[in-house]
């Protein structure tokens, strides 16, 4: 399980998000009293426990990439991929390992050039039925949002409190830190990042064979397979105990 600094509960914590626990979270988000604030909070729970997407991939997706096509919700991520580390040729401009002292390509000495990060750019199409009342809770708030002058960019809109009203800037969105706060609100048990770990679990308990790895990785748009494997090993294991604790009980 992800291990979260500064809290003995989650650092212990061995399983994942189950239905009762997800109900509560979700009870607590529709007491809030402001219907602003209560379909969000409502959307974030659901859209994070549909899609298992990292906090700040759901933190800043535009408005605009959300669509009805059929009978699915289609959502269209920013992946968030690695910085990767390189050093740039000064004379054939090649990318070059971070370590490397001399350019693979023309052979000039590298040693010196400093090192510079790259990050990658990718986008992920996910589709959730819209029967399923996770997806309604998205659907609420997004009905919500376009009623708004002017409509905000982001399906998660900054904003500021003045004087106690709310003022949306729409051309800014959340930062992931703060998507971590709607979850926060609303549970004491819950984190952002295990809504990831529960979507890996949800994959691997109907299918623990070596390819649940690879449709973990699918799911979750893991850029190393290795992680895909972690999942299947570590949900592999709960189930293999969970399947025998409940054989010995019919002994």
């Amino acid at each position: 399980m992800t291990r979260v600094r500064n809290n003995a509960f989650r650092e212990s914590r061995e399983t994942v998000i189950d239905d009762g626990e997800l109900g509560k979270a979700l009870d607590n988000a529709n007491s809030i009293e402001y219907e602003y604030f209560r379909l969000g909070a409502l959307a974030v729970l659901s859209l994070l426990r549909l899609s298992g997407k990292r906090r700040s991939e759901i933190a800043l997706i535009p408005l605009e990439n959300f669509k009805i096509e059929n009978d699915l919700l289609t959502v269209t991520f920013s992946l968030e991929k690695k910085k990767r580390k390189h050093k740039k040729c000064p004379t054939c401009n090649t990318k070059n390992s971070a370590t490397a002292l001399f350019c693979k390509k023309c052979g000039c000495g590298i040693s010196d050039v400093q090192v510079a990060f790259t990050s990658k750019q990718a986008k992920s199409l996910k589709a959730f039925p819209l029967s399923d009342p996770l997806t309604q809770n998205v659907l609420n708030y997004l009905d919500n949002l376009i009623r708004l002058n002017p409509i905000p960019k982001f399906w998660l809109p900054s904003g500021r409190s003045v004087f106690g009203h709310y003022f949306i800037i729409p051309y800014q969105h959340l930062s992931d830190r703060e998507v971590f706060n709607i979850v926060r609100d609303t549970s004491e048990t819950l984190w952002s990042h295990l809504f990831r770990e529960t979507v890996a679990s949800d994959i691997v308990k109907q299918d623990n064979s070596i390819i649940a790895a690879f449709k973990v990785q699918k799911r979750l748009d893991l850029e190393d397979m290795r992680t895909g494997f972690n999942y299947l090993q570590r949900f592999a294991k709960d189930i293999i105990n969970r399947k025998s604790k409940e054989d010995f009980a019919k002994c």
